[in-house]
């Protein structure tokens, strides 16, 4: 694994960290009701990070927790419902867009003092969303990505030998789009592939080229940090990767890693 690839992995897990001692710390503290419908402003805490603590009347009606992207990347959610006695447990958030209208199902992320959900966003306004809880502590990270993929196959990003690029699949785009890769052999050799993907729901990679024109799939990966390997035997010739969403359907946005190199 590169040192790039380290870092940015490294800085998930620390934020997530350091938001979940937010969410113990803070609901300890005292707090005014939420209104049956509410929208707040998180509060910022540097370094990208933003939190919020609340409490519903009798646990109903929803909150919507404005955060504001300023550059392409990701967004990171963490937090917990808390019960009367103190105990942290898992609660259900939404992303919306600036209009508050709904990126994904409802109920389909979770997160919790142990686990977070990242998003990948454009630069805009987004609203989360957490609905009926007496009492509940809520983080966000905000860290810019570098996305270097190409939309079609003739943009393709050409991705150099043994070097780690980055790419988004954002909410709010259009579920059936993909993102593409290229690299080339000048004779033909054994290369190793290297995937990796963090997401709201589970990416997939096909390789397309001389012997392969209708596309193999490589992988379908769902929040997998490690890397994904893959070995296959290449004529010479030009190769390109398409990674997509597992399903046409699907609301799935996060980020994730291409390499490839010859062996």
């Amino acid at each position: 694994m590169k040192e790039s690839k380290k870092r940015e992995h490294v800085w998930i897990r620390k934020m997530f960290m350091l938001m979940a001692a937010f969410v113990l710390i803070l609901c300890m503290k005292t707090t005014t009701y939420a209104a049956s419908t509410k929208t707040v402003n998180m509060e910022s805490v540097g370094s990208g990070m933003y939190i919020h603590i609340g409490t519903m009347k009798r646990g109903k009606g929803t909150v919507y927790h404005r955060v504001k992207v300023k550059k392409k990347g990701i967004l990171i959610v963490a937090g917990a419902a808390i019960a009367e006695d103190g105990t942290p447990y898992g609660m259900a958030v939404r992303l919306c867009d600036s209009k508050k209208r709904s990126l994904e199902p409802y109920k389909r992320s979770y997160v919790s003092t142990e686990e977070f959900i990242v998003y990948g966003v454009n630069p805009g306004t987004y609203y989360i969303e957490v609905k009926n809880q007496s009492y509940y502590s809520l983080s966000a990270g905000v860290k810019k990505v570098k996305d270097l993929e190409g939309d079609s196959k003739k943009t393709a990003y050409q991705i150099a030998h043994k070097k780690r690029v980055s790419g988004l699949v954002t909410a709010g785009e259009k579920a059936g789009s993909a993102d593409w890769f290229k690299f080339k052999l000048a004779k033909n050799r054994k290369v190793k592939i290297e995937l990796a993907a963090i997401g709201t729901d589970a990416f997939r990679f096909y390789l397309y080229g001389p012997g392969c024109r209708n596309g193999i799939c490589m992988a379908s990966l769902k929040n997998d940090a490690k890397d994904f390997q893959k070995k296959v035997a290449l004529k010479k010739g030009t190769y390109y990767i398409k990674v997509v969403r597992a399903s046409k359907k699907s609301n799935a946005s996060g980020f994730y890693d291409v390499r490839w190199s010859m062996q």
